[in-house]
């Protein structure tokens, strides 16, 4: 690990007051910008390391914050049963609770295969105790440089001599990159809670120290890459990691969510902020009932309602709709449908075709007045938006960038 001499790390007195916030340095200050942005760049790296090994059961994301990490990755591995985000900031742990608590929605779409038991704790992880012992694996995603280098070393005793995770992912600024920032407001840190910042040989300094002493074995590789040019081929990536993989297996059994939670109950360290059940099990054939359901009665009021207008040659019953359009709707295309199931889907909830490919979605003219079809109809197309922004949420909400 580097020396005090060797990296400079500041007190909180060395800093304007006007500097002392948790604000994020904007990518377009330096002129750096990040595709996918870079926060998400680290979370899925992280998520991707996961998913390699799916005999991990439980995972420990220290420093979670506002818990970005469990947010997106909360469905992502279905083999982590057990996660726990542990932040040291009461106000952060709040916003973490609301991000992660299922929405009314996710009982119906979107569900896990196995079940997930998520702890949110206001904790020091810098304080040595066993409650975390047989976590599989722990992140540090931008954390030890908001550490003092004391404090960093307990959180290091505590991590890789008590908690013993066969995983360990930690990512850090490079300070190397930093030359390519031409504006930096927090001084000579990307952030003005940093404390230090790594090179990349102090940070593989420090990292394999850590390895020799606690028999783990570390790669380092990193995200954010720097522009394709002569003049910065060498600074290396924007953020550096290290991945620490423990060379003892031992056949050790599971921790459980229950004996997790008798740990805790007998800690004083650690306050639970919020204990998180999440849906699951549903097969798939009953969503995809539901969905066909759902689907042809929108179809059916809005066709119903074009009829009663003379729209759309919509004014002769029955009123139908092709086979093909619903396997090529976007609510059914991951499913992958092919006629003769979605035929006998049609069945099994009551609906009939005819000999051309076509559901008979209504019979007889319907008796309600125009008003309540404008009404239905509204309230069908709100609907459909809703859950269609819900469903592509995650590709297309990205919060503004950061270079932390």
């Amino acid at each position: 690990m580097a020396s005090s001499s060797e990296t400079t790390i500041p007190t909180s007195n060395d800093i304007p007051t006007s500097e002392l916030s948790s604000h994020h340095i904007p990518d377009n200050e330096g002129e750096v910008h990040f595709t996918p942005p870079l926060y998400r760049q680290r979370y899925m790296f992280t998520l991707d390391i996961i998913e390699r090994d799916p005999t991990l059961y439980s995972l420990l994301d220290i420093g979670c914050g506002s818990c970005q990490l469990l947010t997106i990755g909360k469905y992502r591995n279905p083999h982590i049963q057990l996660a726990a985000a542990v932040d040291i900031v009461r106000f952060e742990l709040d916003e973490a609770c609301f991000r992660l608590k299922p929405l009314p929605v996710e009982y119906m779409v979107f569900r896990r295969e196995t079940p997930l038991h998520m702890y949110v704790l206001h904790s020091d992880a810098t304080k040595i105790c066993n409650c975390f012992h047989h976590f599989d694996v722990v992140t540090l995603i931008e954390v030890i440089e908001h550490l003092y280098l004391n404090d960093l070393e307990n959180l290091v005793t505590h991590v890789f001599a008590y908690i013993r995770p066969r995983l360990v992912i930690v990512t850090t600024p490079n300070a190397d990159f930093n030359v390519l920032f031409s504006t930096m407001i927090c001084g000579q840190f990307r952030h003005a809670d940093h404390k230090f910042e790594f090179t990349r040989q102090e940070f593989n300094l420090w990292a394999q120290k850590i390895a020799l002493t606690y028999g783990y074995l570390v790669e380092f590789t990193g995200v954010g890459e720097a522009p394709l040019n002569e003049q910065h081929r060498n600074i290396g990536t924007c953020t550096q990691i290290a991945i620490f993989y423990r060379q003892e297996i031992n056949n050790e059994i599971s921790l459980t969510s229950n004996e997790f939670f008798k740990r805790l109950s007998y800690c004083k360290q650690h306050e639970i902020i919020s204990l998180i059940d999440y849906p699951h099990g549903i097969k798939q054939i009953t969503k995809l009932d539901e969905q066909v359901r759902y689907i042809l009665e929108m179809y059916r009021l809005m066709a119903e309602d074009k009829a009663r207008h003379g729209d759309d040659n919509h004014d002769t019953y029955p009123l139908t709709v092709n086979c093909q359009t619903l396997i090529n709707h976007p609510r059914l295309l991951h499913f992958k449908l092919v006629l003769e199931d979605l035929k006998q889907i049609i069945e099994s909830i009551g609906y009939k075709m005819l000999d051309n490919d076509r559901i008979i979605l209504s019979e007889d003219p319907p008796m309600h007045s125009r008003e309540d079809y404008h009404e239905n109809e509204n309230d069908l197309c709100l609907t459909s938006k809703s859950n269609e922004t819900i469903e592509h949420k995650h590709q297309s909400n990205q919060p503004e960038e950061s270079w932390d």
